[in-house]
């Protein structure tokens, strides 16, 4: 019984640490996974910062090779007198990963 107790609170744990969302509420707007950076660009306006983070191959047939930059965006969104900060992952121009970073102090 106390191997199903820990192995529920281990599961409880994970899941509240996890900070990662597929969509974004920003302004009236939402942005989600699967957004274009030039939709994302026209919503949130320049971020905070723009990092190349990497490259990723992507095979698009049996001869060719497509290398995509693996970018992170720092974005600011407020809500009320708070100030969040999210990092947004691009693969190519394809939003990728949505995740919160915390509060700005």
């Amino acid at each position: 019984m106390n191997k199903i107790k820990s192995l529920i609170m281990l599961s409880l744990f994970i899941l509240l640490t996890v900070n990662t969302a597929t969509a974004l509420k920003y302004g009236n707007e939402l942005i989600s996974e699967g957004d274009l950076k030039g939709r994302v660009l026209m919503i949130c306006g320049e971020p905070l910062s723009r990092d190349v983070i990497g490259y990723i191959d992507h095979v698009e047939s049996e001869k060719r090779i497509r290398v995509m930059v693996i970018e992170e965006w720092v974005i600011e969104v407020k809500n009320y007198n708070t100030i969040y900060l999210y990092s947004l992952v691009f693969e190519g121009n394809e939003l990728k990963e949505i995740r919160s970073i915390g509060k700005k102090k």
